[in-house]
């Protein structure tokens, strides 16, 4: 982004204006590669800096468009995801250039050669032998010295207002050019900066009433381009609306650790700059000692590290909310097979006898947890099911009911990112057959889905939202078992297969009381297929009997699954998809142990444990218990 007032050192000098609940093993980019200008320039410059003879260690702090040695956002987002954060010149991934447009090419100075996005894109398709890394984040910040470039030349009589215009505008069309180039190379995930509002600088503040006010509709009129072209071209950015972001922060700056939001934070650099200027702006030449965190901005138009921290949080939030959501479609799998063991429990106590009935009431509880992995938190589900139902033994063989459920789960993220509690109505239908030593069962089940107190923490910065929301959805399932017995006189033991389908939809919803931070979730279904094998056995005391069950079980719909967002701050629409989180293992081991036996005649009882083992980082048991009345 280049200043509008001529400056020492111009071609150091030109930059641009810069300003995450999160789930479980959630998406993990392989890099972070990063075009744009100053707002994203990670020290391009530094090498210059060192040649003009300034101490090595003092180089080594300067070079960013910050107050440094603060980071920009773009360092931060790559930290996050354990990747490089260095500069392109330097090795990393960061090709961003402070004083760089979109397409065209800027003007040099000795030993510097400006390089547009157009040219950066080149740079690292030429790198990667003209294929962009799938799994990476990719960015896009650019247009302000496009904007800075036309404005000038309009203030100084060189075009018209409408000239004006035009030509920022069509720097927005060439940003979508650029982006398309990096999908057509192979890239799934671009995330693309609206400008913010430059009319809110202290710079262009300070140019009066007017000027800020052309500046403020010019620079949303390059983001409606923008976005609304993206849309209309099919390009899925994950779109960061930086606009909307800087004015929440300036209406309101103390939540934010912010106490001046007109001036700069950055002093002279003696020899080099009489004013402040960010790219030498170190701890040595703040206003204040702590500016760098309570100054918006460093200089007239660039972002102070603190600033910068909120940048980052907000464009993380924006991938780590969508992939915290996909956590709806896994808890109710883990609810239902509690419901679905109060099932078998009303089978196994049925009464004896063609045409008798038996009532049972049937109670769960458990824990569904992953643990912390990386940057993701843990998560922790408190489950609880309660079941009534009828059984009707149609004949000795066979044994059929109904029943009606209730379960509850609570989960809560890690880190006091946030959490959501759910709730189903269930009905179900069930059978049981036994002959001889052949034994099957089956159920269907479909509930209402209702998921309340849903929050959403966003750090930015210092502050903290809260996004609220109320989804609901459904739950289908369908489970089929089978074995056979081999009777040792009261011992009985032998294999058992089965069959559970589940189809969890959870229905779109907006998010309410995050500001800019809201996002609309689209429905997202998650569909579950475990195949089962393994063994039980029984021992047959009389008024008692204790049992033992163990399956290796294995998920056959484990293909990966994406959430669909939009930001709800921007009218254009724009979505984008986010891999849902994926646990580590899709085969494990479920064990059972329990007991069942007669406290009387007509009244029976049961209570078992379950505990599953072998998937990576995850956690899940449950116990029930069982009463049932014979009549």
């Amino acid at each position: 982004m280049r200043p509008a007032r001529r400056r020492i050192l111009p071609a150091l000098l030109a930059a641009a204006f810069a300003g995450a609940l999160p789930a479980a093993h959630a998406v993990q980019f392989s890099n972070v590669v990063v075009f744009g200008d100053s707002l994203s320039d990670a020290g391009f410059y530094r090498p210059l800096l060192a040649a003009q003879g300034l101490p090595s260690a003092l180089v080594a702090q300067l070079g960013r468009f910050t107050t440094n040695p603060g980071p920009i956002w773009a360092e931060i987002v790559a930290q996050h995801y354990g990747v490089s954060a260095a500069p392109s010149n330097a090795n990393g991934w960061i090709f961003a250039q402070g004083g760089a447009r979109v397409a065209l090419p800027q003007g040099a100075s000795p030993g510097v050669t400006q390089r547009p996005v157009s040219t950066q894109v080149t740079e690292y398709l030429t790198r990667t032998g003209g294929a962009a890394d799938p799994n990476a984040l990719h960015t896009v910040w650019a247009g302000a010295n496009d904007f800075f470039a036309n404005f000038t030349a309009f203030a100084g009589g060189q075009i018209t207002q409408a000239e004006l215009q035009a030509n920022v505008l069509a720097a927005a069309t060439a940003e979508i050019q650029q982006v398309g180039r990096l999908y057509a190379a192979g890239a799934r995930y671009v995330m693309v900066f609206a400008l913010p509002n430059i009319g809110t600088t202290p710079q262009f503040s300070a140019l009066g009433a007017q000027a800020a006010g052309a500046a403020t509709q010019l620079s949303a009129g390059y983001n409606t381009t923008l976005f609304t072209g993206l849309a209309s071209t099919g390009l899925r950015v994950i779109p960061v609306d930086a606009f909307t972001l800087l004015s929440e922060i300036q209406a309101n700056p103390s939540a934010y650790g912010f106490t001046n939001t007109t001036g700069i934070a950055c002093g002279p650099f003696p020899g080099v700059t009489t004013s402040g200027n960010s790219q030498f702006c170190y701890s040595g030449n703040l206003v204040a000692p702590n500016a760098d965190r309570t100054y918006i901005f460093a200089d007239g138009v660039h972002p102070t590290s603190a600033a910068h921290r909120i940048v980052a949080d907000f464009a993380m939030s924006l991938v780590d909310g969508p992939a915290g959501y996909s956590l709806y479609g896994e808890v109710p799998l883990r609810t239902r097979a509690a419901h679905v063991q109060t099932l078998s429990d009303g089978l196994a106590l049925a009464q004896a006898g063609s045409g008798t009935f038996s009532a049972f009431a049937s109670t769960a509880g458990g824990n569904f947890e992953v643990e912390a992995a990386g940057t993701d938190p843990s998560f922790d589900s408190n489950n609880r099911a309660i079941s009534v139902g009828l059984t009707m033994r149609a004949s000795e063989s066979v044994v059929v009911g109904a029943a009606l459920g209730r379960t509850k789960a609570e989960g809560t993220f890690g880190a006091e990112r946030g959490g959501f509690r759910t709730t189903e109505n269930t009905g179900s239908v069930f059978f049981g057959v036994k002959s001889g030593g052949f034994h099957a069962n089956g159920a269907a089940s479909l509930a209402n889905l209702d998921v309340s107190e849903s929050r959403r923490a966003i750090r930015l910065g210092q502050a903290t939202r809260i996004a609220h929301a109320a989804p609901s959805g459904s739950n289908a399932s369908a489970s089929v078992n089978a074995g056979y017995d081999f009777a040792f006189g009261g011992l009985s033991v032998g294999p058992i297969v089965g069959w559970t389908s589940q189809d969890v939809e959870i229905n779109g919803f907006d998010e309410t009381g995050a500001g800019s931070a809201n996002l609309r979730i689209s429905t997202q279904k998650r569909r579950s297929e475990v195949l089962s094998a393994g063994l039980r056995a029984s021992w047959n005391l009389g008024s008692i009997t204790p049992y033992a069950r163990v399956t290796a079980d294995q998920e056959r719909e484990d293909d990966g699954r994406f959430v669909t967002a939009s930001p709800l701050s921007l009218i254009s629409g724009n979505s984008y998809d986010i891999p849902a989180i994926s646990l580590s293992d899709s085969s494990w081991t479920t064990v059972t142990v329990g007991v069942r036996g007669n406290m009387t005649n007509a009244i029976g009882y049961g209570v078992n444990y379950t505990k599953v083992t072998g998937r990576s980082g995850v956690s899940e048991d449950y116990v029930s218990g069982t009463l049932s009345v014979r009549f």
